[in-house]
């Protein structure tokens, strides 16, 4: 083996260890928050996920192309009613949740952490006065 060739081959060993153990690691790339308009479906629950942790928060829906989907929202201090309507930002978790609400069952639901909401209040339009 040449002197030059070693180096390079140790190196090589490296990294392809460091991928090995890259891509077994439960870290992920950042991704920005995705932004709805929701609005919230229930009053405050307290439910279990798929991963067994307890949460706070409310089963909301939205609409992607023309059809109603269903989340349930966790927010560390819930104050919100049912009817509001939010502008939310967040990101989904891994879990899901089974939610009995009026008699009817929705089972997994996502779970999304909210890291910003603010009431979505649509503005009077601007209608030019007539002269």
């Amino acid at each position: 083996m040449r002197r030059g060739s070693r180096p390079l081959l140790v190196g090589q060993l490296i990294g392809l260890a460091l991928l090995l153990v890259d891509c077994k690691s439960t870290f992920r790339t950042w991704v920005p928050p995705e932004e709805y308009k929701i609005t919230i479906a229930s009053d405050a629950l307290f439910v279990r996920t798929s991963e067994g942790d307890y949460v706070d928060g409310y089963l909301a829906e939205y609409e992607t192309e023309f059809r109603k989907e269903r989340m349930f929202i966790f927010l560390e201090l819930p104050h919100y009613i049912k009817g509001d309507r939010l502008i939310m930002s967040g990101r989904p978790a891994k879990a899901t949740v089974q939610i009995e609400l009026g008699g009817r069952t929705y089972e997994g639901v996502p779970v999304y952490i909210v890291e910003r909401a603010s009431p979505n209040i649509p503005s009077v339009p601007n209608i030019p006065t007539q002269k």
